[in-house]
């Protein structure tokens, strides 16, 4: 009869736990980044662990020292880098790169396309010394991957660690360990937009994927504005956040 009772329990708290799960999931951002942060907190009292700890030192990896920036490069670098479309409610860690960063080019890249990449590079070089961004002949070579054509294209080609479902002008997908990014891949859509259009884009992802990662709508001639943009140049913020992020 225990014996019963114990496997009755047990099945009815399976089947409570399971229904919590799929609430959880069913619920908006909002509220799920809010009941994590509070399991968490609870989790880290109830073990008695103190503000500075294990978790904590991982979080503040590669946070820069804001002692002499000005309030408005603070509030735009933590929204830039810290939020993004994927954590809009919840602050996370910053993410950067701690290596050289060697990019393969591949798929129907125009001269204008190839030149323009190489120009993104030297700005983006003047910025995040010492770590340097190099391109590569050969993609064994490679830690970074930049395609150039139709999504369709992109999905099929062996290079593309994350398939597009939807349809794309650009986009970046890194790879983290511990905050450091260790590969990316970044897309370019040449075949359903304009040519100065692949300009602006190709400046995006490439400086998205060195961990300003989000889009906004605060500036609009910065390169991270979330709406229409065909900006070709950093402005002096979007400069400041690069040089922050990278900063020794």
């Amino acid at each position: 009869m225990k014996s019963l009772f114990l496997t009755s329990s047990v099945t009815k708290w399976s089947f409570a736990l399971a229904a919590v799960v799929f609430s959880y999931f069913g619920l908006p951002d909002t509220k799920r980044a809010y009941i994590s942060n509070g399991i968490k907190d609870k989790f880290i009292s109830y073990l008695n662990i103190n503000a500075v700890s294990t978790f904590q030192r991982k979080k503040e990896r590669f946070l820069p020292d804001f002692s002499n920036v000005d309030a408005e490069t603070t509030y735009y670098f933590n929204k830039i880098v810290r939020f993004s479309e994927k954590r809009p409610f919840h602050k996370g860690p910053v993410l950067r790169w701690n290596k050289d960063i060697k990019i393969y080019a591949s798929g129907d890249i125009s001269k204008a396309n190839k030149k323009e990449m190489v120009r993104v590079i030297i700005a983006l070089n003047r910025l995040i010394k010492p770590i340097k961004i190099t391109l590569v002949q050969r993609p064994e070579m490679a830690n970074s991957f930049i395609y150039f054509g139709a999504i369709d294209a992109y999905n099929k080609s062996p290079l593309t660690s994350k398939k597009l479902n939807d349809t794309y002008f650009g986009h970046f997908h890194i790879k983290i360990f511990q905050q450091e990014i260790q590969q990316s891949n970044i897309y370019i859509n040449t075949s359903e937009t304009s040519e100065k259009r692949q300009k602006h884009i190709i400046r995006e992802e490439l400086t998205q994927s060195l961990g300003l990662i989000n889009d906004a709508y605060d500036y609009p001639e910065s390169i991270f504005y979330q709406g229409y943009s065909e900006t070709k140049e950093f402005t002096l913020l979007d400069r400041k956040l690069i040089g922050l992020l990278y900063q020794d």
